[in-house]
């Protein structure tokens, strides 16, 4: 689908700012400027500016400039997912979303074995035949999401089922590529059956067991993936 003058502006800045052509605290063109560099309208340039500001990227002083914000520092998950959409991760970034990954869904595949009701089991078994049939790497990438979700959600706390969710969002350009390499996706099918049963058999030791070599095996996919980019 062909993007919008906004939506190429947007992307244009964007990446301006996380590749460090602009640093942070530096000031950006003004609003006019924008629009010459851009060749677009006021109410461009107007759109993209709320869009930076709204997702933490830029900062406004009134009547005065628009700066770089502290975006490095005051992250979220929106620049989490450019950065990964941009391929500029750092090592760092990449050891930390790895990381805070883990430590979320090892505790929430624990609790989901306690906590899943029925309704939740029956999802999570419907949702292993749908992915298991799914040709699509997109579609596959998809069924990855809502079974990772799914298991966050089944710990009963809903908080963990919000961060898994916007957390594997901002990852979905890598789960794509991910799963175009049959080997890894068999791999990964036949964990996530794995996992299911333990969690219908309410086996904590072997449900953390199956995710967390899931994990580490998509840990070392993903390095290779982002190779060049961090």
């Amino acid at each position: 689908m062909k993007k919008s003058l906004t939506e190429t502006v947007l992307e244009k800045i964007k990446y301006q700012i996380l590749s460090g052509e602009y640093e942070v605290g530096e000031k950006l063109p003004t609003l006019r400027e924008l629009c010459e560099i851009f060749d677009v309208s006021r109410s461009v340039i107007n759109s993209v500016v709320v869009d930076l500001e709204t997702n933490g990227y830029i900062k406004i002083v009134p009547t005065k400039w628009i700066e770089v914000a502290d975006w490095k520092n005051e992250s979220n998950f929106a620049i989490l997912a450019d950065l990964v959409s941009f391929g500029l991760l750092d090592s760092k970034q990449l050891d930390d979303i790895l990381a805070a990954r883990k430590y979320l869904e090892l505790e929430c595949v624990r609790q989901a074995c306690t906590h899943a009701t029925e309704g939740d089991k029956g999802r999570l078994q419907a949702l292993l035949v749908e992915e298991g049939i799914e040709l699509d790497p997109q579609k596959r990438a998809a069924f990855d999401l809502q079974f990772h979700y799914l298991i966050c959600k089944m710990s009963g706390n809903i908080v963990y089922g919000i961060v898994m969710q916007a957390f594997e969002n901002s990852a979905y350009p890598l789960i794509v590529r991910f799963y175009e390499d049959r080997e890894v996706y068999e791999f990964v099918m036949k964990k996530h059956g794995l996992i299911t049963k333990a969690i219908l058999d309410k086996n904590v030791t072997e449900a953390e067991k199956q995710l967390r070599l899931l994990l580490e095996h998509g840990e070392k996919i993903i390095r290779k993936l982002t190779k060049g980019g961090v």
